[in-house]
């Protein structure tokens, strides 16, 4: 149990005033600790902030991308999967430094979170089990069968079984991945 709690030290910070005013306002709006919440920022800041420039993104209001995924058509989406797939290869490239399934798959996991899709991953009697849940539309389930299919056959050669709805993806495969 013990080697499963990640080292943690105390550190101290001059922080505006009104800076740590907001910090402790949000912190008690989302119910948390003030501490919890600093560690959320940090931890956004070291997995995407810090690299979002250097990859060139960019935020887009939810209604937007929405609107854009609901109307793109087979093509567009073939097309769209090879972007989101070279850009998740580069962000891999760029913030690990290597490029492998575990990799890739923590920037895939980092790219959900920003845009508020959840993704819980599970392994049973040697099946490994991804299950992605959106609000996003039947457009983008498809999209995202697409894309866990390239990622996993581009990067090791597995042929992955995916089942969709309109709000989830399940993708499963043989888990030998370890």
């Amino acid at each position: 149990m013990e080697s499963n709690l990640k080292k943690s030290r105390t550190v101290s910070f001059r922080v505006p005033d009104n800076l740590i005013g907001d910090i402790e306002k949000e912190a008690k709006t989302k119910l948390i600790s003030t501490n919890s919440l600093i560690n959320q920022i940090l931890l956004q800041y070291v997995t995407w902030d810090k690299y979002e420039t250097r990859i060139k993104m960019f935020p887009v209001p939810k209604d937007s991308l929405q609107h854009i995924l609901e109307n793109i058509d087979d093509i567009s989406r073939k097309e769209a999967v090879d972007i989101i797939y070279n850009n998740i290869r580069d962000w891999t490239l760029i913030s690990k430094k290597k490029f492998d399934i575990h990799s890739c798959l923590q920037v895939l996991e980092d790219y959900c979170r920003m845009v508020d899709i959840i993704v819980e991953d599970s392994v049973s009697s040697g099946i490994r089990t991804f299950v992605i849940r959106h609000n996003l539309g039947r457009n983008v389930s498809c999209l995202v069968c697409e894309l866990v299919k390239k990622i996993f056959w581009d990067i090791v050669k597995i042929n992955v079984e995916t089942n969709m709805t309109n709000t989830t993806v399940v993708a499963k495969l043989e888990s030998k991945l370890d």
